[in-house]
Order: structure tokens, then sequence, then C-alpha cells
């Protein structure tokens, strides 16, 4: 496959990733996630999954974003790719824990399913992710590869979501999600041209 379709396919992918994660923060509107009743329950699990599998897709949108831009982009431009994938990755067991894990204690014990359990490495997954992609958003800023609008957006929303490291409200990362599908149709679309065959120009000799 060649690359162009990779970087569209890339694109497809944040695309869809930032699609799920305005869908869960919809619903996290409607759905109190840090009800003790509703631990557990379909409708938080509903949730965490449309943020699992955007998040999922997130890492292979963010490698299209940057592969486009790679070298306009700079040191900056890597160290935020760098701490964005790491933190987005390490934020997927965050999510996982809460699809898969949480629901089953809810059953067999309510009181560790309501607790903040591994708070600590939650709360540094978050940091590390929303770091980078705040360095990652200034560099695609600087970098004359995405409109100067959609990098801005990026930015804006990278910066809202330190929030839920002090106080939660919910939806905050709806800024970012919105970006991120921006940039992915970007992306798709500028690697969606069919490649053009140059003129062939003929030999006077001939």
């Amino acid at each position: 496959m060649s690359s162009e379709k990779l970087l569209r396919l890339a694109g497809l992918a944040a695309i869809a990733a930032g699609v799920l994660s305005v869908i869960g923060d919809v619903m996290s509107l409607v759905v109190d996630l840090e009800a003790a009743e509703a631990a557990g329950g379909a409708s938080q699990r509903i949730v965490f999954g449309f943020y699992l599998l955007g998040t999922v897709l997130l890492l292979l949108g963010l490698t299209g974003l940057y592969a486009s831009e790679s070298r306009a982009a700079g040191i900056l431009g890597f160290a935020g790719f760098l701490l964005a994938f790491a933190g987005t990755a390490l934020s997927v067991g965050a999510l996982w824990f809460e699809f898969f894990v949480v629901p089953d204690l809810a059953v067999q014990a309510p009181d560790l399913a309501t607790g903040e359990l591994g708070f600590t490495g939650f709360a540094l997954s978050f940091l590390l992710a929303a770091v980078g992609w705040v360095l990652f958003a200034i560099a695609t800023l600087r970098a004359p590869v995405y409109p100067r609008y959609a990098a801005g957006l990026l930015l804006a929303g990278a910066l809202v979501s330190f929030v839920p490291l002090f106080v939660q409200v919910p939806a905050t990362g709806l800024l970012l999600s919105v970006a991120i599908v921006v940039l992915g149709f970007f992306l798709w679309r500028r690697h969606g041209a069919p490649a053009q065959t140059p003129l062939q120009v003929a030999n006077p000799a001939d």
C-alpha cells in the first residue's frame, strides 16, 4: 500500500476518532460518569466504549497527522508527537479499565468500583497527553501544512483538556475532538487526489 493511501486512511481514522469522542462527550452531558449508582451501568459502559474505540483510532490518526507535517514541524513537533502518542496510549489503558473492569467491580465489589483506583496513574497519563497535544498543536500552528484556524482550534482544545485535572467538568474534550475531525478531514482530502500523469513532451527529433 502506498504512503498516500496510508495517510488517507490515517485521515479517516482521525475523523472517526473525533466523531466517536464527540458522541461520548455529548452523552457524558446526560450520563453522570461519577455517580455511584451509574458505575458499571449500560449507559456508562456505552460512553466509555465510544471513548475507548475513539482513542485507539486516535493513535492511528495522530501518526498520520504528524507524518504529513514531520519535516515542517521540526523538533517541537516530534517532541509533541511522542508525548501526545505516549499519553494517549496510556489513556487507552485507563479507558479499557473503565469499560471492561469497572462493570465487574460494580457487581463484585461496589465500594472499589466507585473508589479512585489508580488515580495517580490516570492523572499522569492524561497530563502527559495534554502536554503533548499542546506542543503538537503549537508545532502544527507554526508549520504551513494545515489551516491555521484548524491548528488554533487544536491548541485551544489541548489547553481545555487540562481542566479535568483540577475540576470535574463534562465534555471538556469536545473542542479537541472537533479539531481532530477538522485536521483529519484536511489530511484525508490532501492525500485523496489521484496522482496526475505528467504530459509527455514530443521530441522534435522523432
